[in-house]
C-alpha cells in the first residue's frame, strides 16, 4: 500500500475552501484512540485538515512513512474532520475526548504517550487522584440556577481539569472513567454557560 492510500481524506470527503490556508499553520496532531489506534491528522489551520489516517501505535514503519510524507507533502485538497471521520470507526465527539499531542517527528507518537502515562502514574502513586476526581465530579455536577454564574465561579477548576487530558491515557480504568465523566461535565458546563451568555 502506498503511503498516500492511508489518507482518509479523498476527493469524496473534500470540501471547497473559502480561502487558501496559510502553510505556516500546518501541523500534525496525534490522537490516542481506542484499541491501540492512533489517529494522525494533518491540520491546515483550525478550520481545515489535509490528512487523516488511522493506524496502530505499534505500526512503527507505517507511522514513520506517514509522518515523513505529511511533513513534506504539498496539500491539494482540504476537508473537515467531521466529514473525513465518517470513513473511520470514530466520531468527532470521540476525537475531541482523546488525548492528543503535536508530532514533529515519528518518534513523538510513542514519546508523548509514554510521557502521558508517566504523568498518570505519578499522580496515581500519591493515592489521592481517584478521590479528587470524585470530589470534582460531585461539585461540578450540581445543577445551578444560573449556568453562567456557576461556570464563572468554577472556571479555574474547570480549566485545570481540562488541561489534564493525559488522564485518558491512564492504565487505571477507574481514573480513566472518572476523568471521562468529568471532561463531559466540564464541556456541558461550558456549553450551558455560552448558551446563557448568548441569550
Amino acid at each position: 500500500m502506498k503511503v498516500e492510500e492511508h489518507n482518509c481524506l479523498t476527493v469524496d470527503t473534500a470540501c471547497v475552501t473559502n480561502y487558501t490556508p496559510n502553510p505556516r499553520h500546518r501541523c500534525i496532531q496525534a490522537y490516542y484512540a481506542l484499541n491501540n489506534d492512533v489517529i494522525l491528522i494533518g491540520e491546515a489551520d483550525p478550520c481545515y485538515i489535509y490528512w487523516l489516517s488511522v493506524t496502530k501505535l505499534d505500526a512503527d514503519a507505517i507511522n514513520r512513512q506517514i509522518v515523513d510524507y505529511v511533513l513534506n507533502m504539498e496539500p491539494t485538497i482540504f476537508g473537515h474532520e467531521s466529514d473525513v471521520l465518517e470513513k473511520t470507526a470514530y466520531t468527532l465527539e470521540q476525537l475531541r475526548s482523546f488525548y492528543s499531542a503535536p508530532v514533529n517527528q515519528a518518534d513523538d507518537i510513542i514519546l508523548h504517550l509514554q510521557e502521558a502515562k508517566e504523568r498518570c502514574k505519578s499522580l496515581e502513586a500519591k493515592g489521592v487522584i481517584v478521590q479528587q476526581l470524585r470530589h470534582y465530579l460531585k461539585v461540578l455536577s450540581y445543577e445551578a440556577a444560573s449556568p453562567a454564574a456557576f461556570y464563572r465561579k468554577h472556571k479555574s477548576q474547570i480549566t485545570r481539569l481540562r488541561s489534564m487530558r493525559y488522564l485518558y491515557c491512564s492504565d487505571n480504568s477507574e481514573v480513566k472513567d472518572l476523568y471521562e465523566q468529568l471532561d463531559k461535565c466540564c464541556a456541558g458546563l461550558y456549553n450551558a454557560y455560552m448558551t446563557e451568555a448568548r441569550g
